[in-house]
């Protein structure tokens, strides 16, 4: 006869289960859309972790401001730059469109130094709630950012390019590494992840390609008790899930990441 707690074990797995096989369908419909439509996605999220347009991700912590990416575009400037917290979350964005300056702070949007409510509809962009998201659209600029607000800051950010622009791009998402930035850090998972969990470090390094084991420990590293930088970064690499993933969707801490 299986325990109470046993029971609330299995059934936090079935969820768990049932919440990858949702995310793979969902992730296999959006690839067949990219397919036709490509978008290009560079994001950051947790701590400090930067997936460019192209190239691997790295890893970034520094509280100083941050060029994101910078580039021109039939004319359009377009200026995005972060600045994180000391808590590692990004506490302010902004960006520049056609010299017209949206500030995301502190929970609030301003545009040209005027707060706005949701949702926001300009001649040059339009802001708007978009899931648990909030998605900035650009109309001069084949250009949107989306970022995931929560107590603190933000957590993650995107901004994508609906096409491959040709003009030189510079910032954080048109660098292939950054060279002398990446923090250097003893070999240490968050026991943030691996306490009362079913998942050890040598299967979770087994299941995991070796960057994003690097990135983890780099993510979590003097965070181990924040759940929005760990769940930032499980919530984004989670996407993957699939066969050689599904070991770590069983993974009885995940569903804690599962906070929105």
């Amino acid at each position: 006869m299986l325990s109470p707690a046993t029971d609330s074990i299995h059934d936090v797995i079935g969820l768990t289960r049932i919440w990858c096989f949702q995310l793979t369908s969902q992730w296999r419909v959006a690839r067949l859309t990219l397919a036709v439509n490509y978008i290009y996605t560079c994001r950051t999220f947790g701590s400090g972790v930067v997936q460019p347009f192209s190239g691997s991700s790295f890893y970034v912590r520094s509280n100083c401001p941050f060029t994101l990416t910078r580039f021109t575009h039939n004319r359009v400037e377009c200026d995005i730059t972060t600045r994180r917290g000391d808590n590692g979350l990004l506490v302010r964005v902004e960006i520049i469109i056609n010299k017209v300056r949206t500030v995301v702070q502190n929970g609030s949007i301003l545009v040209e130094k005027k707060s706005v409510s949701l949702p926001y509809d300009h001649t040059y962009q339009h802001i708007f709630h978009y899931g648990i998201y909030t998605k900035l659209k650009s109309s001069l600029l084949p250009l949107s950012v989306t970022w995931h607000d929560v107590p603190g800051g933000i957590d993650s950010l995107r901004v994508e390019l609906e096409q491959k622009l040709s003009t030189d791009m510079t910032g954080l998402c048109g660098k292939h590494n950054v060279p002398g930035m990446t923090v250097k850090l003893p070999e240490l998972i968050a026991r943030l992840y691996y306490s009362n969990s079913n998942i050890s470090r040598n299967t979770f390094s087994s299941i995991m390609a070796p960057q994003y084991s690097q990135l983890c420990q780099k993510n979590i590293y003097g965070y181990e008790m924040s759940k929005y930088i760990g769940c930032a970064f499980f919530n984004e690499v989670v996407q993957k899930c699939g066969k050689q993933w599904f070991p770590l969707c069983e993974c009885v801490q995940l569903p804690l990441c599962l906070c929105w």
